[in-house]
């Protein structure tokens, strides 16, 4: 049982009081027991006195001197008075005598009996012969008898008063002796809970002076000193715990995520944590000593809360603000800053916290912009609590039902009913969207006004993130204006709208169907999945109307290259889909497509302008390819997949190792993500030649990757694979830097200063931060910019042309060359390419390759040196093979010329080799 330290003082205090108590109340009652012993032992006194005067009248009468014997009436009468008030108690001249104890009852009746016989006597002594001396002898007897009797009761008395008093003292010292017992238990228990607090109080002053390994041993009374020594024994552990050194507490501050800075009385930084470097890409010496105000985009605003900081000190912080840092690159990252005086410090001291709140902007962002399309969305929307009262509704659904969101806030949705559905229908509703699942279907509902309208309903729960309901979202269609065209509508459902062709649903089911006659009759059929190359590329640069012009084109013409039983659908976008019926052997699909191949290589003319494209076709067989419409399509989808990556424009049929080539797509994937990393790049240089005098001026790097396993991979395999996985700007970046730094290295060599090329993907050229990124490789390398070709091709630049010349006038600020690589491939017209500030045109090699047989190239050819010349634009021709194409392009005046006739693309080391000989290549002479 737990008794408490102040149950167990009071407890003590009580002993205490009460021994005191009872030890006053006993000599208290002795006191009044001595007093009343006293009156009746007095009484007892002057009875025996009274004994004795009664013998002395009685003889003094008995020798004849009757004069006594008035004095002797008197003195019986007051004996009798007295020995009765000793008897049985009573009051006499105002003082109360108690009873006689009942074991003295013998002694008074025998006294009583004595001094009846003596009254008796006594009274009669007139009548008495004097000179009788045998009376005498009698009176002397009951007079000696009457006071013997009355010194028996008063000896009796004295000793029941004796006995009395000896009880009473032995209780007294009892009482004393358990009150000297209780006091000294008293001090022991006070010592017992003293002892522990001088431990704890000395434990105490331990951790006062920093030694937090204190730890008290726990009392065994269960009580309040035993939960003081455990919270002690708990506050010193966690002292301990907590206790941290200053490389732990800055190990604290370095793992922050947010931003810290501390900036001095001046507004300089004195110190920052790790994730300010880590942020903005500084050095921590690179930021201590620099204006705090010079990292922020508006440091007139930093000034003045410093400022405010200093006069305001009694505040806790500054109240948050909203600010952007810039990074060493001058990116700027948006960033919300409180600003507070550091404490114990007397010099001034200001803290700056700093968290990265893009992420958060950009959510609110996203958040506006949600609110504005919800707001502005053609569907109405309704959103109510988890019991059905609508909490919001936006205008659409005002302007369709003609209730306003203040007439309808609170009030649940069935407000709008027509009574055109049963109550089963919404008893379904609500079953299935209070099950947590999402409820669709065409709803007739009754406008304000009570106008009738169909509406397509979907209504879906809204969870919080633990997966309960909090509320309901309906997004609402008005489609009475389909319910009246339905029939119309299953007309044209089967259809594209813009091509005329089948659409999903209809090849879908003709496919079924052909599937299942197929199995009963058995024969064999195609499936094709058709991709257009370049479709892309013409919707961009000539614009979405010349796009639905060519894919009306397409399916024209794909429609006179099949058979009238077969089906041309349109999927959507540039995919269409194709069911060759029946044929009779795989060679039946390849002719078919053979032929839509070369029907799409054929130009097409829309709106009075050429375009070109091919496709890419995949084709599947049953039942040797699939036995079910998603199987053979799966394999024709994947067929086509590999046309597309084996160069475009052509056909394949689905085999089995396809399956094996998707798995190694998906390996060099992952082997690319971190080829990067595992410095597995690796650049080689082909040199560019002066055509005068076949001196080295140049070379252009040509990434590859050598990785550990697969060894060598050609930049055809792996490059479209970055661009899909979003590598490419990394990887484009990595170039940069290592062509810059390889040109910057030969140059600190010795050797002559040239130009090195490096290739821009149209990803990377659309990145707004490009001439940042190539001025920061630039600084970090030392390569002057003069000494950096970069190339860009035709088509990307086409696809925005304003956003590249303002791209191309930003690079040539800094001071490097601008090319345009694949000349001629592209789209670009005369008037742009005066506006380009180009430095170098490119020549495709597909004109090269074929320019000294084919007359339309070598025009070609020359025009674009003649044109280029005439814009003061230099021209190099790539994939120079053959001494007749050397040959020819020295004709044309061509500038500068690469290509296998000199080098292919080589290491560093070699290409190193080359400088070192100052090779000069033998040219025609």
């Amino acid at each position: 049982m737990r008794l408490s330290l102040s149950k167990k003082i009071n407890i003590l205090l009580f002993l205490i009081t009460l021994t005191g108590v009872l030890e006053l109340s006993t000599i208290y009652y002795y006191q009044l027991l001595q007093k009343d012993d006293s009156r009746v032992i007095n009484l007892a006194g002057k009875q025996r006195m009274l004994s004795q005067m009664a013998a002395k009248y009685a003889l003094s009468a008995a020798y004849g001197d009757f004069s006594d014997k008035e004095n002797l009436a008197k003195t019986v009468t007051e004996y009798e008075l007295n020995l009765h008030t000793l008897y049985k108690g009573g009051t006499i001249s105002g003082a109360k005598y108690p009873p006689a104890p009942a074991r003295m009852d013998a002694v008074f009746k025998e006294n009583i009996s004595m001094l009846e016989t003596f009254k008796g006597s006594a009274m009669d002594i007139d009548m008495v012969d004097a000179q009788n001396s045998r009376l005498k002898s009698i009176y002397l007897e009951e007079s000696t008898a009457l006071l013997n009797i009355s010194n028996r009761i008063t000896n009796e008395l004295e000793s029941i008063s004796g006995y009395k008093n000896e009880h009473l003292r032995v209780i007294l010292l009892f009482m004393t002796a358990a009150g000297v017992l209780i006091f000294i238990f008293g001090g022991l228990k006070v010592y017992n809970l003293m002892r522990p607090l001088r431990t704890l109080a000395h434990a105490v002053s331990k951790v006062g002076a920093g030694d937090f390994s204190q730890e008290i041993a726990l009392p065994e009374s269960n009580d309040e000193i035993r939960d003081l020594a455990s919270a002690f024994n708990d506050m010193a552990h966690n002292l301990q715990n907590t206790a941290v050194s200053k490389d732990y507490l800055n190990g604290v501050i370095d793992a922050m995520g947010d931003m810290l800075f501390v900036i001095d009385i001046y507004g300089k930084i004195k110190t920052v944590n790790h994730t300010v470097c880590s942020i903005l890409m500084y050095n921590a010496d690179e930021l201590i000593g620099k204006r705090a105000a010079n990292l922020f985009s508006d440091g007139n605003v930093i000034e003045e809360k410093l400022k405010e900081v200093r006069i305001l000190d009694h505040l806790e912080k500054i109240s948050r603000i909203e600010l952007w840092l810039i990074t060493k690159s001058g990116g700027k990252i948006a960033v919300q800053c409180s600003f507070s005086m550091m404490k114990g410090t007397e010099n001034g001291d200001i803290v700056c916290v700093a968290a990265d709140i893009t992420v958060r902007k950009r959510f609110e962002d996203e958040l506006r912009k949600l609110s504005i399309a919800v707001e502005q969305s053609l569907s109405s929307i309704i959103i109510t609590d988890k019991y059905g009262s609508i909490e919001f509704v936006n205008q659409k659904f005002t302007e369709c039902t003609g209730y306003t969101l203040s007439e309808v806030k609170g009030k649940n949705p069935s407000i709008l009913k027509s009574g055109k559905h049963p109550p089963e229908f919404y008893k379904r509703l609500w079953d299935t969207i209070t099950a947590g699942e999402e409820f669709r279907a065409d709803v007739c509902n009754r406008k304000k006004d009570g106008t009738l309208y169909w509406e397509f309903l979907s209504i879906a729960p809204i969870k919080d993130t633990v997966g309960n309901i909090t509320h309901f979202i309906a997004v609402k269609i008005d489609d009475t204006e389909r319910k009246h065209a339905e029939e119309r509508l299953k007309q044209l459902a089967h259809f594209d709208m813009l091509t005329g062709l089948p659409n999903r649903s209809l090849y879908e089911d003709r496919l079924r169907q052909t599937l299942l006659q197929a199995k009963r009759t058995d024969f064999n059929f195609a499936v094709m999945f058709l991709d257009l190359d370049k479709f892309k590329f013409v919707n961009d640069t000539l614009g979405h109307h010349m796009g639905d012009l060519l894919l009306k084109e397409v399916a024209a013409r794909l429609r006179e290259s099949v058979r009238e039983s077969d089906t041309v659908a349109r999927m959507g976008g540039d995919e269409f889909q194709i069911l060759l019926a029946k044929i009779t052997k795989p060679t039946d699909a390849a002719n078919i497509a053979g032929k839509i191949v070369k029907a799409m290589n054929e130009p097409f003319i829309l709106d009075g302008q050429q375009c070109n494209i091919g496709v890419s076709i995949g084709i599947s067989i049953y039942p040797d390819n699939g036995d079910n419409m998603e199987q053979l399509t799966k394999n024709a989808d994947m067929a086509m997949y590999q046309v597309k990556e084996h160069g475009k424009n052509s056909f394949k049929f689905y085999d089995a190792s396809m399956d094996v080539a998707i798995l190694e797509k998906i390996n060099l994937e992952k082997a690319l993500t971190s080829a990067l990393k595992n410095n597995e790049l690796l650049l080689h240089y082909q040199p560019q030649i002066d055509i005068k005098n076949g001196k080295l001026v140049g070379c252009e790097a040509l990434i590859r990757w050598q990785h550990p396993e697969m060894g060598m991979i050609s930049p055809v395999r792996f490059i479209p694979l970055a661009e899909e996985i979003n590598l490419i700007c990394p990887i484009g970046e990595w170039v940069v830097r290592e062509a810059c730094a390889q040109n910057k290295l030969w140059q600190q060599s010795g050797f002559p200063p040239q130009r090195v090329s490096v290739n821009l993907s149209a990803h990377q050229f659309k990145d707004a931060t490009l001439a940042k990124k190539i001025t920061t490789i630039l600084e970090e390398t030392g390569l002057d910019p003069k000494y950096l070709d970069i190339e860009l091709t035709e088509s990307g630049l086409m696809q925005n042309v304003e956003l590249s010349i303002q791209i191309m006038n930003e690079l040539r600020k800094l001071g490097v060359n601008i090319s345009i690589d694949d000349f001629g491939t592209g789209y670009s017209s005369l008037i742009y390419l005066k506006r380009f500030p180009i430095d170098i045109l490119k020549i495709d090699q597909n004109f090269i390759r074929n320019c000294t047989t084919d007359p339309s190239d070598a025009v070609i050819t020359s025009t674009i040196i003649s044109m280029a010349h005439s814009l003061n634009i230099k021209v190099i021709a790539e994939g120079v093979e053959t001494i007749a194409q050397l040959e020819l392009l020295r004709i044309f005046d061509c500038d500068e010329v690469q290509g296998y006739i000199f080098n292919k693309p080589i290491p560093p080391e070699e290409f190193s080799k080359l400088l070192e000989e100052e090779h000069i290549f033998k040219l025609l002479d």
